[in-house]
């Protein structure tokens, strides 16, 4: 036999070896499916090629006629080829089927992420502040808003958004009357949506809750028809963090922890059933907990991790301070003498910024089973980005 000849038939005895492994695979994929007419032929296709290809190597080895047989081996792997296509008929648009397959692959190996090792989170409020923040307002973004680009960038990189202008509907002052000790106070009802209502030239104007607490309203200032009645300002998104899902499989929660926790079981009339709360993990189980503003008591005494030092000291937080002892319910923590002692399986959560937080103080213990993880991550705002403790 010539080179050519001998080229000829290692090819072709390659290229059968291959739709071979394919047919098998297919038989194996879809005996249990198939018309079992199918299969019977597709066995004995594969015997009479495995034969074609035994009859080409014995022809090699002898010296015989060996590139006679490529023909044969090409028809038998044709021919396995098509009794392939009638147990496994080609699907329509197979690109397609393929695209959308892996994006479905894709969309569940982000929800098994999501579920069982890192959930993002969106911090809501003012309760963490400063070491994480919750939605808030300011007078001036990090670049001026003076075109779309600028705007684009405070958006991507600084989660920072003009917030829409309230128009005045009327001339005039923005009401105001006088309390009890004589003083000039805002003449404001409150609305549950976050919002309340003013009063220019006696027409009732409905402005964010938050225009009064960042004291960006134009009181005193004569405004006229069509001008805003408040300062311009900038809505800054809350932090989006990562929660680790898998950290409290292996070690016990710890306090000083960021922790998120769902808030179902608790019967707090003011907190929501179908939400997540995140907050600082001050006590553990079977521990009694204490406020002695501005400072937390465990059993009686400081806690002495670290990160409980700048809550203490720090000047950009007020430390620990009572609930409300006017909210109703009454706050469990609201006077000196007041403590909250822990089931075996309760840990205890409050805010940082326990002026502006609805925490333990109010509901009392989490049960363990409903403490998601700790937060390690600031993703986004980019400004903010790091690690939880440090972001800021």
């Amino acid at each position: 036999m010539t080179i050519f000849k001998k080229r000829r038939v290692r090819k072709a005895r390659k290229e059968l070896k291959d739709v071979l492994h394919h047919a098998k695979h297919i038989r194996h994929m879809h005996e249990d499916i198939a018309d079992p007419k199918a299969l019977e032929q597709l066995r004995a296709i594969e015997k009479a090629a495995r034969e074609a290809r035994g009859g080409a190597a014995f022809a090699k080895g002898s010296g015989g006629p060996g590139g006679d047989r490529v023909d044969l081996m090409e028809t038998a792997g044709a021919a396995l080829i098509k009794a392939c296509e009638k147990v496994a008929p080609p699907r329509r648009h197979p690109k397609t089927r393929e695209n959308v397959e892996v994006l479905f692959v894709a969309i569940a190996a982000a929800m098994a992420i999501h579920a069982y090792f890192f959930q993002p989170f969106r911090i809501p409020t003012g309760s963490m502040q400063p070491t994480l923040y919750g939605i808030t307002l300011q007078e001036n973004s990090a670049l001026p808003p003076t075109n779309p680009l600028f705007r684009a960038v405070n958006l991507i990189f600084f989660g920072e958004k003009q917030e829409p202008v309230v128009k005045a509907k009327a001339s005039g002052y923005i009401q105001t009357a006088f309390d009890k000790d004589g003083h000039r106070k805002l003449y404001a009802q409150p609305n549950p949506d976050e919002t309340v209502t003013i009063y220019i030239g006696g027409i009732p104007h409905r402005v964010p809750f938050k225009f009064l607490q960042k004291n960006l309203l134009r009181i005193g200032e004569k405004i006229r028809v069509g001008e805003p009645v408040a300062r311009s300002s900038v809505r800054k998104s809350g932090d989006y963090i990562l929660v680790n899902r898998i950290k409290y499989n292996f070690v016990r929660p710890k306090r000083g922890d960021i922790a998120v926790f769902d808030t179902r079981a608790l019967t707090h009339p003011t907190v929501r059933k179908d939400s997540y709360y995140i907050k600082r993990m001050v006590g553990l189980p079977g521990e009694t907990i204490s406020v002695d503003p501005k400072y937390l008591l465990v059993n009686g005494g400081k806690p002495n991790d670290p990160r409980f030092d700048k809550i203490f000291n720090n000047e950009n937080y007020n430390g620990y301070q009572f609930g409300n002892p006017l909210a109703v319910p009454t706050p469990l923590l609201s006077q000196s003498g007041d403590s909250i002692t822990l089931e075996n399986d309760e840990y205890l959560f409050f805010g940082d910024n326990t002026g502006r937080s609805l925490d333990g103080r109010f509901f009392g213990g989490v049960k363990r089973k409903y403490i998601k993880g700790p937060a390690f991550f600031v993703c986004w705002p980019l400004d903010r980005a790091g690690f939880a403790e440090t972001s800021h």
